[in-house]
């Protein structure tokens, strides 16, 4: 057999005790010992010191190991990278790429002193061909295998969600931000607006905002963004998006939807938040307005710029008032 980089060969000796110690590992379940004699009499045994690879995906991999003593730890694209899991006495690494010919997806390091039995290509097939339970002991651990992968695929789409959400929603509010708002206008950009048409947008923000901030401190102020968030989304109908567009202010679209009925929305809005009250002492709340700038979407029109009349309506209401909606 050829000499394996970074391991000590020693030739296995089928002994007794290395049988019924082997005869307990999942791949030779149920192996009679005589036809397991005869299969380790073709193996190696390689031993690899801390750190040493087993297996790397820029190398091209003929052999399959059993570990027979310490451990090895899976990382992925980099020696550097995090462990993805760790193996134990007993486990096989190498298979996968064995049976598919292909380079091993991910580099299997020694965490330490680590002992293993060393199968090659052509004796594997040997063994599936010539010991029905050693092949359906392998069939059960790719099974598993592929079911492990499945699983930590699914956990990392749903770290990857989880990451997306948190990257594209406001810490605080839990609405939208504006990264969500400008990364949506610029794949808008790709299409007909009027798939969205009627399209209409609310701009809107807190009336005296920063008095809360001065008076009654920043938690305070943090406790209004987050009531006045919570009472948008309940005022919205499922197709109606909202982002925190920066400090106090938000910009709500409103797909398949005219001005008037806009307003309509608007309206119901401002009505909910009035009609809330936020704790700013003990035994003592206060209430909180909002001002709201309604617009349409006209032929030709950019979403940055139907976005910019909303704010100018926005910027009416607050002029004549506050507490109120302009378009």
């Amino acid at each position: 057999m050829a000499t394996l980089k970074g391991a000590t060969l020693i030739s296995v000796e089928a002994n007794a005790a290395i049988i019924s110690d082997l005869s307990e590992t999942v791949l030779f379940k149920d192996v009679p010992q005589s036809t397991l004699s005869q299969f380790l009499a073709r193996c190696d045994q390689a031993y690899f010191e801390k750190g040493e690879v087993l297996l790397n995906p820029d190398q091209n991999n003929d052999q399959m190991y059993l570990l027979l003593t310490g451990s090895v730890v899976v990382r992925l694209h980099s020696l550097e990278n995090e462990a993805l899991v760790s193996l134990g006495p007993g486990e096989c690494v190498g298979e996968m790429s064995l049976f598919d010919g292909s380079n091993p997806s991910a580099f299997v390091v020694a965490d330490e002193g680590t002992s293993t039995l060393v199968i090659d290509g052509e004796l594997l097939w040997d063994m599936i061909n010539e010991s029905h339970e050693i092949a359906r002991n392998l069939l059960y651990m790719l099974s598993k295998r592929i079911r492990t992968g499945n699983a930590a695929v699914k956990d990392s789409h749903e770290l990857h969600k989880k990451a997306q959400q948190a990257a594209d929603n406001d810490a605080l509010t839990g609405v939208h931000n504006r990264r969500w708002l400008e990364s949506l206008l610029l794949r808008l950009k790709g299409r007909s607006i009027e798939e969205l048409a009627p399209l209409s947008v609310i701009m809107f923000d807190v009336d005296h905002f920063k008095k809360f901030n001065d008076s009654y401190g920043h938690q305070v102020g943090d406790d209004v963004l987050k009531m006045v968030a919570d009472a948008t989304q309940k005022s919205l109908r499922p197709n109606d998006m909202v982002a925190r567009y920066g400090g106090e202010e938000f910009v709500i679209l409103l797909p398949k939807t005219s001005l008037a009925s806009c307003k309509k929305v608007a309206e119901r809005l401002r009505i909910n938040v009035a009609s809330c009250q936020v704790l700013v002492g003990d035994n003592h709340s206060t209430g909180v307005t909002i001002s709201l700038g309604v617009s349409q979407w006209q032929q030709g029109e950019t979403l940055e710029s139907l976005i910019g009349n909303a704010d100018e309506a926005l910027y009416r209401a607050k002029e004549t008032g506050r507490d109120r909606v302009c378009e």
